[in-house]
């Protein structure tokens, strides 16, 4: 009975390290897919404005 205390935790550990580990992926991809956006709709807004000014 003492062992399944153990294998309870290690299991518990494990699961919790796997959800920890989509969190830690999800956002990273989450970031990369937004900076991307950004950089787009700042090169769009960067261009108008030196269409607009001459440049």
């Amino acid at each position: 009975m003492k062992y399944h205390r153990g294998v309870t935790s290690i299991e518990y550990a494990m699961i919790a390290s796997l959800i920890a580990l989509a969190i830690i992926v999800g956002v990273g991809a989450t970031g990369e897919a937004n900076a991307k956006n950004w950089s787009f709709w700042t090169g769009k807004v960067i261009a108008v404005l030196q269409g607009a000014l001459g440049h």
